[in-house]
């Protein structure tokens, strides 16, 4: 056992350093070992950095040619729907005139189908402006109208109307626009449209202005009201005027049906 006393006071400055020496040397050691493992993660980390830099470079190489290759596929689509879009065009207009060219050869030669009343010059006549419902002539057949002609007292306007049977009531399912009858007597004037019909539809003649087609009485079933009929209304034949006149008028329709 160590005699402190016969040590003095240099000799324990001595001991109390050894024993200090001793204590820091294993914490000095583990501190080299810290940094060392620190290191080689920051190394690791440092080649991960560098991998991720070089694939976003690369993948941002692949991204401007994608968006290169885009813009030469949007810039040939665009060439080819105008090419596609001017094509149907000149089509579409070669098969209208071809249609409007039918149309007029199936009109002059009397061609078409016919469903109204007879057009002759008739005995009386009603000026007001009526909305003539032609239940004595509906559609025979499915088909399509492509004008009206009727036999005309005075130049007028008047409209075309399509009327549908639905539970013993009549909806309007189509009008014309406004027609133009320019001349007196026989006239026809073809829709800028077809119009598709099915058997059993009911045809309407409305005259905004005065209803310049003659009639005669006791021969026909042509109801008529004052009151013009929208798209979409609902009529009850019951409801229409002139069911005990039973007037017939020089007006119908013209069409290719099955």
């Amino acid at each position: 056992m160590l005699n402190t006393k016969r040590l003095g006071l240099s000799g324990v400055l001595v001991m109390a350093g050894l024993l200090t020496a001793c204590q820091t040397t294993p914490d000095i050691q583990q501190l080299k070992t810290t940094n060392q493992n620190l290191k080689r993660e920051l190394d690791v980390a440092s080649a991960e950095i560098n991998r991720l830099k070089a694939q976003e470079k690369r993948l941002q190489s692949e991204v401007a040619e994608l968006n290169r290759v885009i813009g030469v596929l949007g810039t040939e689509k665009a060439s080819r729907v105008t090419e596609s879009s001017t094509l149907r065009g000149q089509v579409r207009g070669f098969v209208q005139q071809q249609i409007d060219g039918l149309k007029d050869f199936l009109v002059e030669g009397n061609l078409l189908d016919y469903v109204g009343g007879e057009l002759v010059e008739r005995s009386e006549s009603e000026v007001k402006p009526l909305m003539l419902v032609d239940l004595g002539h509906p559609i025979p057949k499915a088909g399509s109208l492509t004008g009206v002609g009727g036999h005309f007292l005075r130049p007028t306007k008047m409209t075309v109307k399509v009327l549908r049977p639905v539970d013993k009531k009549l909806v309007v399912i189509w009008q014309s626009p406004l027609l133009d009858v320019s001349l007196p007597g026989l006239v026809k004037v073809p829709f800028k449209v077809s119009v598709g019909v099915e058997p059993g539809d009911v045809i309407a003649y409305h005259f905004p202005q005065e209803t310049a087609v003659s009639f005669d009485s006791g021969t026909g079933n042509v109801r008529y009201q004052y009151d013009d009929a929208a798209l979409g209304s609902v009529l009850r034949p019951n409801n229409l005027l002139g069911e005990s006149k039973r007037r017939a008028y020089a007006l119908g329709v013209y069409g290719l049906l099955n």
